[in-house]
């Protein structure tokens, strides 16, 4: 399939899209760790090629806790929220209401639900947003280096070899204890044509 890099417009769209779903986002966290204020920094929209994505993450042998699901519905693609080794334990723990220790089946699972809530506040304001219907699949959690976590995640997207588009955010609790992330958006290459023509760019 042929892909034309997007507009100045159609990259402002992109980045309004993304900050309506990580704003929703933000706040879902926020309830998962007491009401502390989550700050969202400025979406960016990436485009590069598949290789490069993971130094998003902190590069390609960076240990990345990821809790992944995939997007369906009129727009498709897959949405990731990604943490440190060290924030995911925190983050577990603290809706575990557990002492520190490494991240067993249960924290795991505790990940896995957050994640799920996190990506539906998500996925739930950019289809109001939008006007788009949006499914979120089954959540998986995960901890691997950032590049095989991004090797599954592009898997299936594109049609043929080219250019992935990557919506992200960087998340942090505005007080202790801290807790930091990213929220990636990996849409389908066909579904981002369908994003343009229902938001009219």
């Amino acid at each position: 399939m042929s892909f034309s890099p997007p507009s100045e417009a159609q990259f402002d769209a992109l980045r309004e899209v993304t900050n309506v779903g990580c704003g929703h986002a933000a706040n879902a966290l926020s309830k998962l760790v007491g009401g502390r204020t989550v700050r969202i920094d400025v979406p960016r929209v990436v485009l590069t090629e598949p290789t490069s994505i993971p130094e998003l993450l902190g590069g390609p042998e960076n240990t990345v806790v990821s809790i992944s699901l995939e997007i369906l519905g009129e727009l498709q693609g897959r949405l990731l929220l990604v943490l440190q080794q060290a924030e995911a334990s925190r983050l577990a723990l603290e809706l575990l209401f557990r002492p520190k220790q490494s991240l067993v089946d249960a924290e795991l699972r505790a990940l896995e639900e957050a994640g799920n809530i996190v990506a539906c506040a998500c996925l739930n304001a950019i289809a109001a947003f939008t006007g788009l219907r949006l499914l979120p699949s089954t959540p998986s959690v995960s901890k691997a280096s950032a590049e095989e976590v991004i090797e599954v995640a592009v898997r299936g997207l594109e049609q043929d070899v080219g250019m992935n588009m990557v919506l992200e955010a960087r998340f942090s609790t505005c007080s202790a204890p801290m807790l930091c992330g990213q929220l990636l958006v990996l849409p389908r290459r066909d579904s981002v044509q369908v994003l343009f023509a229902k938001l009219g760019v």
